[in-house]
């Protein structure tokens, strides 16, 4: 017996031009251009509102429940970032130290379980498909969460695709300690473009880069120190040196070794440079102009891996 179609799928990564493509690509797949009149329905939240599967279930329901207007279509429901994928790491950990406990039985009227038995049962009875796209964004830790109800729904009824890229910050840190200027400015020009006008965005650019500038002191300072025969246990302390003392060893090797490739003068140069970074991206407003961060932010790193 042939494999039956999947009716559910669900698109997401934190490449939001390949999610697209992707959901371009399945709609194509699954229905004609004449069909796509009649047979094609998107589902987004109202405004600026977020969209939960609380709100908008009986609307999809609806949709996948009615026979498309041409004769022997079906009808295929796009649902564009609904809520109730994406769960708080902290929410993910307790789900992860719960699961050798006995699951709890849902409450009454609970959105999932009802679509769930819907899937079940009422689904597989018509030719309609539901596609769920749900872009990610690893700045602001929004995550679609492969251990909750609604993915694993879809994992055990469907197809998941997804379309991620590694998360910029440590791509951009591997280009630095690698000394590789060219890949280093393209990564921070996308993450400055994904970034946009979002603060937190903005906020852990400058926090990778001076990061990346206050571990290469505290590195350059603990050389400078065994060269003197001090010894590092007087030197180094959990409470004033974090960066080194609270990542893996090989990390923290990596980080000695190119610190040994800049002098402490240059070194103090990159701790100005960072300062100025925080001070054009968060100017006092008494200034009576100030200069385009995005172009010092690539300056800086220029500096850093030249």
């Amino acid at each position: 017996m042939a494999k039956r179609e999947s009716q559910l799928y669900l698109i997401h990564g934190n490449n939001e031009a390949e999610v697209g493509n992707a959901r371009f690509e399945l709609v194509a797949k699954l229905l004609t251009p004449e069909e796509r009149d009649a047979g094609l329905t998107e589902i987004r939240g109202p405004g600026n509102q977020p969209l939960t599967l609380q709100r908008a279930l009986s609307e999809i329901i609806g949709e996948l429940g009615t026979s498309s207007f041409i004769s022997g279509s079906r009808r295929v429901v796009v649902v564009y970032d609904l809520q109730d994928f994406y769960a708080k790491r902290r929410a993910a950990k307790k789900r992860a130290a719960s699961k050798t406990k006995k699951a709890k039985p849902k409450p009454a009227g609970d959105p999932v379980q009802a679509f769930a038995d819907w899937v079940e049962e009422i689904l597989p009875t018509t030719e309609n498909i539901a596609v769920f796209v749900c872009n990610e964004n690893d700045e602001k830790g929004k995550m679609v969460a492969a251990g909750s109800p609604l993915y694993d729904l879809i994992a055990r009824h469907g197809q998941t695709i997804q379309r991620r890229d590694k998360p910029l910050n440590f791509e951009l840190e591997n280009h630095i300690f690698s000394l590789n200027t060219t890949a280093a400015v393209k990564v921070l020009r996308e993450w400055i473009r994904r970034a946009g006008s979002d603060g937190s965005g903005r906020m852990k650019i400058y926090s990778t880069l001076s990061t990346q500038v206050e571990m290469l002191f505290q590195a350059r300072c603990l050389d400078e120190a065994r060269k003197r025969g001090v010894p590092e246990t007087q030197v180094l302390d959990a409470s004033s040196w974090p960066s080194l003392t609270k990542m893996p060893e090989w990390k923290s090797k990596k980080i000695r070794d190119l610190s040994r490739r800049y002098s402490m003068q240059e070194i103090r140069e990159l701790i100005e440079s960072a300062n100025k970074l925080q001070r054009l991206m968060y100017p006092s407003g008494e200034e009576a102009y100030v200069a385009n961060w995005e172009d010092f932010a690539e300056v800086l790193l220029i500096r850093l891996t030249a």
